[in-house]
């Protein structure tokens, strides 16, 4: 099936009556065309003077691009609704997908017989598929945020836009370490190429499996 606003409006109002307590209100809902994710949340996070955090505009989004089997559908929203609900509420947890997600996420799997799982893994051959089987030449950096997770940023393959994003990234006060590769793996194809701020939350095990085969790249000119 495809999802269409109204059903995940309609089904996210069901689950958090369910499973949250009725405590989180509907973000807005966006349907894409994205090939690298099948849902995300999405949020600006604020640090204040003191450290602090503060997190706004969330949104949720869907991407259209798959033929979804209903379950599927509906676990990736909770999944989503997960992060949500910590997001929202201020939690700590290790990881992206850390000891309190992956507690929430058993707790309801048990409770409700659903099948989420941490990283939508039913969906990765197909996204591959999407893709095509032709190598995809990618510069990519791995960066540990000063919250402990990590994200990913992938760049074109070009050495001034390279080190431009290189300076940035070290001047982050939120990013800790910056270590860069190259590779071939389709699997870093899954995102996209970009000169923008925006950064991608991995899970990190996921990502090191990736990770054994590529190139470290100490020298941003022999790239």
């Amino acid at each position: 099936m495809k999802p269409t606003i109204d059903y995940i409006r309609e089904h996210f109002e069901l689950y958090n009556r369910m499973m949250f307590g009725g405590t989180l209100t509907v973000p807005p809902i966006h349907l894409t065309n994205a090939r690298t994710y099948m849902g995300m949340l999405t949020y600006k996070r604020r640090v204040g003077l003191f450290g602090g955090k503060r997190f706004s505009d969330f949104a949720l989004r869907i991407s259209r691009r798959f033929d979804y089997s209903e379950a599927e559908l509906q676990d990736t929203l909770i999944h989503e609704m997960i992060h949500y609900y910590i997001a929202v509420n201020q939690l700590k947890d290790g990881s992206t997908h850390g000891p309190l997600f992956r507690q929430m996420m058993e707790d309801i799997n048990h409770q409700y017989g659903r099948h989420i799982t941490v990283s939508h893994r039913s969906s990765h051959e197909e996204r591959l598929q999407l893709l095509g089987s032709q190598p995809r030449p990618r510069v990519f950096a791995i960066m540990q945020m000063a919250d402990g997770k990590y994200c990913i940023k992938v760049v074109p393959r070009i050495v001034e836009r390279v080190r431009t994003m290189h300076r940035r990234l070290t001047m982050d006060p939120q990013v800790r370490t910056v270590n860069w590769y190259f590779s071939t793996d389709p699997f870093f194809a899954l995102y996209p190429s970009s000169m923008g701020r925006r950064m991608q939350y991995v899970d990190i095990e996921e990502v090191r499996a990736h990770l054994v085969a590529a190139t470290p790249i100490t020298d941003l000119t022999a790239i």
